[in-house]
């Protein structure tokens, strides 16, 4: 199975199941309403976490071996689903969590045989069976709570995951342990899907249900990652790649421990929490620590290959280091924020001009309309080559796109048909890149400048938008389309491995369609014609 084609189909069901699983939250009673500690003002479903496992678990279902590993954790999952969709409705106590989550882990050491047999010192030291098996239930309980505790803010837990999920299916790939790269690269798409609804402001959760689900499938791939005879990788590495929720969770439970309380009891103690007490408004407090965790992902592959007593001593020096420093500023009464001066500076007359007449919004969207457009065309022309299958399906869409332009004044085509179009020509156009080079350089260059440039347009689009979010329509059901497509297309056994740029391309170019698709412009107008001449040009290509 091709990786682009897993990470695109799990991204796309976990956006299409989000939308009606909003609908039904309040019936099925699961919404999270506002609390004291709790930042959010108004209630928010909490049932992200089920599309996020459907849009997983349907890929890994298709196309992974059934073997005694795949069935255990799909068995754990659908364990902690259940005690955590159950948790997300009434608010289990915390031993019943706790029996779920032992039952899960459980069932991934027992049936799946996932276990820490060695310690890597000087040389590999392998472990008695007992103490073996209490680490591996205590670092997948650790991990599965980890993640969980630390789902405190709009895209937090998602976007640490997505980094760490990254971290292994790289690793994977690299020692080719083909079950972790692939459900590493599944799990990537499921998040992605999941955080264009879950960014602040929030309008889904992801729940117990999804962050124990998260916390689990982060714990089984890094056991299994070090346990792989191929891998030289260091058996404490997990500890680094998954180490500042470690840590947060950590320093919770000592401080509530401290004070008497139980562990599990609901305060402010979170580093998100007192990132926030610091004066750091809730976009900064997440990319601070998206941050952090980047840097313990670098510091984890430097450290990839040496011995566990060398990287548990690096993860203790991060925890000194990180955790005083936030305890130093908490104590200096340091605030991020300071007293506004009316200093006029270049640069703040400069934002007040792109903030006239609404100029950087105007601007940046048709950056992107442009740069989608050109893109689209560029890949028509330089494609190495265009089989008849794309070629047939470039003449059933330029049928289907003249005929939504036509009738544009019905709602059907002006919700489904014409933007459906624009969504299977980005897909179709990824995959023609995919299995492109350009020799030039200057070409190569330009290609390359044009994508940032659209992703750049994209990004401040997305964060200048009205409520900076984009409408969930039955569009994005749309995105199936390529999803069951692709697989069928000739040429998908010998790819590229150039998985990540182009799983890269098809979000930005999809958010780009998304915005354009909405307007009723000159510029969604200019886009409809790029994709009509897209379909035009590969057609003539595949069968002249």
């Amino acid at each position: 199975m091709d990786l682009l084609l897993a990470f695109i189909i799990a991204m796309v069901v976990t956006m299409v199941l989000i939308p009606p699983l909003m609908r039904v939250a309040a019936r099925l009673q699961v919404i999270d309403d506002p609390a004291g500690r709790k930042v959010h003002t108004q209630p928010i479903p909490r049932i992200g976490g089920i599309a996020m496992a459907v849009g997983s678990l349907l890929p890994l279902c298709l196309w992974l071996p059934m073997d005694r590993t795949l069935a255990a954790y799909l068995l754990a999952v659908l364990v902690l689903l259940v005690f955590g969709a159950w948790d997300d409705r009434v608010a289990l106590r915390a031993r019943t969590k706790f029996a779920g989550q032992l039952i899960a882990a459980l069932i991934v050491m027992l049936v799946g045989r996932v276990s820490i047999d060695t310690l890597m010192l000087a040389e590999p030291v392998a472990l008695p069976d007992w103490l073996g098996f209490a680490l591996t239930l205590l670092f997948l309980l650790g991990i599965t709570n980890a993640i969980n505790l630390s789902d405190g803010l709009d895209g937090l837990a998602g976007g640490t995951t997505l980094l760490c999920c990254a971290a292994l299916a790289i690793l994977g790939q690299r020692w080719g342990v083909h079950f972790v790269e692939t459900v590493g690269v599944v799990l990537m798409g499921a998040l992605l899907g999941f955080l264009r609804f879950n960014t602040y402001p929030a309008r889904i959760f992801m729940g117990d249900a999804g962050s124990q689900f998260l916390g689990l499938s982060v714990g089984v791939l890094s056991i299994l990652l070090t346990k792989h005879t191929a891998t030289p990788l260091s058996t404490a590495l997990p500890l680094l790649l998954i180490g500042l929720p470690v840590l947060d969770t950590l320093i919770v439970i000592v401080l509530r421990l401290r004070a008497g309380r139980s562990p599990f009891a609901a305060d402010r103690m979170h580093f998100h929490h007192r990132l926030l007490d610091l004066g750091l408004d809730h976009h900064e407090a997440v990319i601070v620590i998206y941050a952090v965790q980047c840097l313990m992902l670098l510091l984890a592959w430097q450290l990839r290959f040496e011995n566990d007593l060398l990287i548990v001593a690096s993860f203790l020096g991060f925890a000194v280091l990180f955790t005083a420093s936030v305890i130093l500023l908490e104590r200096a009464g340091w605030r991020w924020r300071a007293a506004a001066t009316p200093t006029q500076t270049p640069l703040s007359r400069l934002r007040v001009w792109l903030a006239e007449r609404q100029r950087l919004p105007r601007w940046s969207l048709r950056m992107a309309g442009t740069g989608a457009a050109v893109y689209l065309l560029g890949v028509a022309l330089y494609a190495s080559l265009v089989p008849r299958d794309i070629g047939w399906l470039g003449a059933l869409c330029l049928v289907a796109l003249a005929v939504g332009v036509l009738c544009r004044r019905s709602r059907f085509a002006e919700t489904w048909l014409v933007p459906g179009t624009l969504y299977v020509a980005v897909m179709v156009a990824v995959y023609l890149d995919h299995f492109s080079s350009i020799n030039a350089l200057p070409l190569q260059a330009a290609k390359w400048v044009l994508l940032s440039l659209l992703a750049l347009a994209v990004a401040v689009s997305m964060r200048l938008s009205g409520n900076r979010r984009f409408e969930a329509t039955p569009l994005d059901l749309l995105l199936i389309f390529g999803a069951l497509a692709l697989p069928n297309l000739p040429g998908l056994a010998g790819a590229p491995s150039n998985f990540g740029f182009s799983a890269a391309k098809v979000v930005v170019l999809c958010y780009a369609v998304e915005m354009i698709a909405a307007l009723g412009s000159r510029l969604r107008m200019g886009l409809l014609g790029a994709a009509g001449s897209f379909y035009v040009l590969i057609t003539v290509r595949a069968f002249g």
